[in-house]
């Protein structure tokens, strides 16, 4: 069987036990604004990044 590593969250850091899911994390732990304002910085990055290449 393949070793699967703990997931870890992207906003909060905390690592999730191996039977909790992030979307689970996310949906019970973060609001709405925190998960979009992330998205929003790793999109911006990407951006970023791309243009800079």
């Amino acid at each position: 069987m393949p070793f699967t590593p703990p997931v870890e969250c992207p906003i909060c850091r905390e690592t999730l036990a191996l039977d909790r899911t992030l979307e689970d994390h996310l949906v019970g732990s973060h609001t709405q604004r925190e998960v979009a304002r992330r998205l929003a910085a790793v999109r911006e990055r990407a951006e970023v990044r791309s243009v800079s290449d």
